[in-house]
């Protein structure tokens, strides 16, 4: 593998994220980069193999642990202190501080997420539309606000188990209290959407209807997969995901 992977911190407030950043070995000038974004109670680690790809094909790629994102997370911050909020905040930490990296092309930087991770990074996006080239994300979760808008924030007094980890009132304070699909057609960028069709956590109805509200969009349907691809359909959405973003980059 003719790729480098050095640890490289970034600060986001009091936090300090753990983050890894994959390079070519030999590289001339500026790289397009790509940032990479796990989902819910995940990690850095498990976006590694296409940070890996990316880079194998000429790109600096950029994994990081959300703070408080996961119970692994190597990151600062607990878990009852995260929200999509705070994780919009960590991405754009990150943002400014990769486009300020003496390597990076500050005109080809891509977002990749998963799940929570994904629709992290479309809002994201939608918020600094002149720095983010294009996009692929992962059966992004767009079903967060319908999952939680009916919970009230003044009723959670305590700490409540989720998928694994507690969150506080602090996740439903952090909500998106917009209409999420009309956000994210500020952007006009380039954006794939790679999505299962027996997904049954994030309905495809979800990516149907995302790919509708962005003005420049594909949506790749994986038939019989659900959320969490199989080793086979991670494998064809790794190649679909390089070869995307190659033919914006290069």
């Amino acid at each position: 593998m003719n790729v480098t992977a050095t640890e490289t911190p970034c600060k986001s407030g009091e936090n300090k994220i753990f983050g890894v950043l994959y390079l070519p070995k030999e590289h001339k000038g500026r790289l397009p980069v790509v940032i990479l974004c796990h989902g819910y109670n995940s990690s850095y680690s498990h976006v590694l193999d296409i940070a890996q790809s990316l880079a194998d094909n000429g790109f600096a790629a950029y994994c990081f642990d959300f703070c408080g994102g996961s119970t692994i997370s190597k990151s600062g911050g607990s878990s009852t202190d995260m929200s999509i909020e705070t994780e919009i905040s960590d991405l754009m930490n990150v943002i400014a501080m990769l486009s300020e990296c003496g390597f990076a092309d500050k005109e080809k930087i891509y977002l990749y997420g998963e799940s929570q991770g994904g629709f992290v990074s479309a809002l994201t996006a939608a918020r600094m539309t002149d720095k983010i080239a294009g996009m692929a994300l992962l059966y992004p979760a767009f079903c967060i606000p319908d999952n939680w808008i009916a919970e009230d924030p003044e009723k959670m007094t305590e700490p409540v188990e989720f998928m694994g980890m507690k969150l506080s009132r602090t996740f439903r304070e952090g909500l998106p209290e917009y209409d999420v699909f009309e956000a994210v057609s500020r952007f006009k960028n380039p954006v794939l959407l790679l999505h299962g069709d027996s997904d049954k956590l994030v309905d495809i109805s979800y990516s149907e209807k995302l790919c509708s509200a962005f003005e420049n969009c594909r949506l790749d349907v994986y038939e019989n997969e659900g959320h969490g691809f199989s080793p086979k359909a991670r494998k064809r959405m790794r190649v679909t995901t390089v070869e995307f973003l190659s033919k914006l980059a290069f």
